[in-house]
Order: C-alpha cells, then sequence, then structure tokens
C-alpha cells in the first residue's frame, strides 16, 4: 500500500484526535484521550497554559486544568514519569517498571543511587512512614550542587521517582509530593520478561508516533542497558513487530523507510486513503476552528512539523532573546490536516486578557477563509484560560485584525464556544 503525504498526515493527526476535530469532552473525554493518545509530554512553564494542558485543550473540548488534576491524583488514571516526563496512562505501569527492572536507569543515575544507597533507603522509609514527601520536608538536609535539587534528600526523591519505587501524589503548583507506588496502584506485579519489555516498549512508542518512517526509528531504545544507538539494531526490533503481525508495514510518500503503523490501525488507514472519515474519529462539531498545538506535540515536536507538513517550526522559549527568529512562546496553528501559521500568545492574568502578540502565517492562506477559525480558536482558548476578553497585537493586515475583532465582538459568535 502506498501512503501520500496528505494521508499520513491525517493518520497522525487522527490517532492523536486532532482530525478532522475535537472527538473528546469534559473530563471522560480527557480520560479517553489520555488512553488513547498513549503519551502527553509535560513541561512546567506556564505561559497561556502548561504543555500539557495545551496538548489536552487541543484535543479534549471543554478541557479544564482540574480535570487532570482529577485524573491523576484522584483516579489514578495515569501517572508522571520519564527523563523526559510526561503523563502516561495507568496501563503503562507494569512495562514502565519492568523496563527499569531489566534495562535499569541512565548510567549516571544507575551510579548515583549505588552512592548515596542509605540516604534514598532512608527518604523511602519516610516516605513510607510519614506520607507523601517533597524536596522542600529536606531544606536542612545534605546540601549538594545539581540542577534537580541543592539537597541530597531531594535527589534521593528524584532517584526514586525514577525508579517508580514512588510516583507523583499530588502537586501544588510546580511543587511535587511524592508517595508510594503500591500505596496508589496497588501491588507491584511480576514484571514482563526482558524480551517482552523490549518489544512491548517498542510496540507503544511506534503506536504513539501513529504512523512512522525513518522517523521513528530514533525513538526506539535497545541494545544493552537499553542506552544503545545503533540505526541497525532499532530497524531489527521494528521488523520482528512487523513480521509478528503487531505492526503493519506500507510505503509512504517521499520516505525511503517503510512506514509502520499498529496492525489494528490499517483499516482506519485504508478508510482514509479511499477519502472517508473512520466513523471512531468523527467530531462533535463539523464547525472549522484552528487548533493552538502544545510546543511539545508529537505531530510537530522534533522536526515533525517539517517531515509531516512542510513547516518549520522552532520551540525558543530557552533559547537568548537575540537568537530567536520567531518569539518566546510560539505555538503552530493547526486548521484542518495544515498547519497554516505560528502564533506568540501570552496572558495578562492581572487584566484577566488572552493577548495575541503576534502571527505569522504561511503563504498561500487565505486570511479570509482563516478568520472564522482562529477567532473560534482564540475564544475557547480564553475561555479555557477563565479569560474575559482577547487583545489582538500584530495579527496579520489591518483588514484581518479588523474582521477578527468584530468576530471576537460578537455575542452570537462568541456563544459558538458555549
Amino acid at each position: 500500500m502506498k501512503v501520500s503525504k496528505q494521508t499520513e498526515r491525517r493518520f497522525v493527526l487522527g490517532s492523536q484526535g486532532l482530525w478532522p476535530g475535537r472527538r473528546w469532552r469534559g473530563l471522560e473525554g480527557t480520560r479517553s484521550a489520555l488512553s488513547e493518545c498513549r503519551r502527553i509530554q509535560i513541561d512546567p512553564l506556564d505561559v497561556v497554559g502548561r504543555s500539557q494542558d495545551l496538548a489536552l485543550a487541543s484535543r479534549v473540548e471543554g478541557y479544564r486544568r482540574s480535570d487532570l488534576d482529577a485524573l491523576l491524583y484522584r483516579d489514578h488514571a495515569g501517572f508522571e514519569h520519564g527523563g523526559n516526563a510526561a503523563i502516561l496512562p495507568r496501563d503503562r505501569l507494569r512495562l514502565q517498571r519492568s523496563w527499569v527492572h531489566h534495562y535499569g536507569l541512565p548510567a549516571r543515575w544507575e551510579k548515583w543511587y549505588d552512592e548515596h544507597g542509605p540516604q534514598v533507603r532512608r527518604v523511602r522509609e519516610e516516605v513510607e512512614r510519614l506520607g507523601p514527601r517533597e524536596a522542600r520536608d529536606y531544606l536542612g538536609g545534605e546540601r549538594t550542587e545539581h540542577y534537580r535539587s541543592k539537597r541530597v534528600e531531594g535527589l534521593a526523591l528524584y532517584c526514586l521517582w525514577r525508579r517508580l519505587e514512588v510516583l507523583i501524589h499530588h502537586r501544588d503548583g510546580n511543587r511535587k509530593f511524592y508517595d508510594l507506588t503500591e500505596r496508589m496502584f496497588g501491588p507491584t506485579p511480576a514484571p514482563l520478561s526482558r524480551d517482552e519489555t523490549l518489544y512491548g516498549l517498542a510496540l507503544e512508542t511506534l503506536s504513539w508516533l501513529g504512523l512512522s518512517g525513518r522517523y521513528g526509528i530514533a525513538y526506539l531504545r535497545t541494545q544493552e542497558d537499553g542506552r544503545g544507538r545503533s540505526e541497525a539494531t532499532k530497524r531489527e526490533v521494528r521488523q520482528r513487530l512487523v513480521d509478528e503481525g503487531r505492526l503493519a508495514e506500507v510505503a509512504l510518500e517521499g520516505d525511503r523507510t517503510s512506514g509502520v503503523l499498529p496492525a489494528e490501525g490499517l483499516p482506519l488507514l485504508e478508510q482514509l486513503a479511499a477519502g472517508d472519515v473512520p466513523r471512531a474519529w468523527r467530531p462533535l462539531s463539523e464547525r472549522p476552528e484552528a487548533l493552538f498545538l502544545a510546543p511539545l506535540d508529537v505531530v510537530a515536536a522534533r522536526e515533525r512539523a517539517q517531515a509531516l507538513f512542510g513547516f518549520e517550526y522552532l520551540w525558543e522559549v530557552y533559547k537568548p532573546a537575540s537568537k530567536r527568529r520567531w518569539g518566546y512562546y510560539v505555538l503552530p496553528v493547526l486548521l484542518g490536516d495544515r498547519l497554516v501559521g505560528r502564533i506568540e500568545p501570552s496572558f495578562d492574568r492581572a487584566a484577566g486578557e488572552l493577548r495575541v502578540e503576534r502571527a505569522w502565517w504561511e503563504r498561500g492562506v487565505d486570511l479570509r477563509e482563516a478568520a472564522e477559525p482562529f477567532a473560534l480558536g482564540l475564544l475557547r482558548t480564553a475561555d479555557g484560560l477563565g479569560a474575559r476578553g482577547v487583545r489582538l497585537g500584530r495579527v496579520g493586515p489591518s483588514s484581518f485584525r479588523e474582521r477578527l475583532r468584530d468576530l471576537l465582538d460578537s455575542p452570537s459568535f462568541a456563544a459558538a464556544v458555549g
């Protein structure tokens, strides 16, 4: 089967609940999104919501941060974990623990654990005895110089978290309180075998990507202790999953490497190739709306925007201002199955105002057609933030800006947000 770039794009977006529109709503919709999207990247910066909030808001109508808190810290429907921290669904816990059991942590953390075993065990005993603990509980502890914590006990908590002996029980802002994993998730099941773990994680990773060719190979973890970087070995792991029928293999337009997707997704891909929308993907509303993607969204981050959309996206928040091409906190704008531009939003909490400092549009975008979807996206974003209004900066030609202002000020148009 030869897959066009448009079909590939739509499959990736649809697998992530981003095309042809939102299909989930509210708390239960957030639960479904976490289960189906499989992994939501975390970042603590909160400009117009944290990265994880932006990711869920673009997929779930009426999303609120309190919904995610309820799922993670009340219902334990998921958990936070990883060096590149992400929210994972609850059913991933056994696989994650099996990986740590067989392959351990990165070498530097295994070394740290060996050197600080007594302190780690003491902190674990205190969590078991006293309940949820945070790094600030150890401000009088043993000093160290590390970017993650200035106290050895704080690093011990982090190490226990990476080893999945504790997980985040709740948050207070960016403060994390840890409790024993078994106290939140019940008894620890026996680990999977080494092979089941290696190939299980590879299948999870490639399923999360939706459909990928060479791009997806770099995400796989293989070789001794899970720290190897051999592309040949990663290709062997991928091919075994194809041979076993767990992955389907297709030809991708513009990619010399074959594409792979979960075998159960092949009928959906065939429907897309035939020009149909799978029934399970049908949106809550047919009304076009611009979605503002999270900076770490799997469909656009790490140069995937270029590979899938022919769109250059740079998240420059950690660059010096003098070296930024676009701006501080710039988000891609998704309209249908295309990335059509970038916006630099901010939230003035004192004024209760969502601000669009600037927007950049791709060549060929018809701003007359984009005005209503863009205005609707802004109103929905403002609603999610609890903002009372939207202020427009340099968003495009004056005629476009005036049209946006008229739409944003229209009570009947604003009623569309509900």
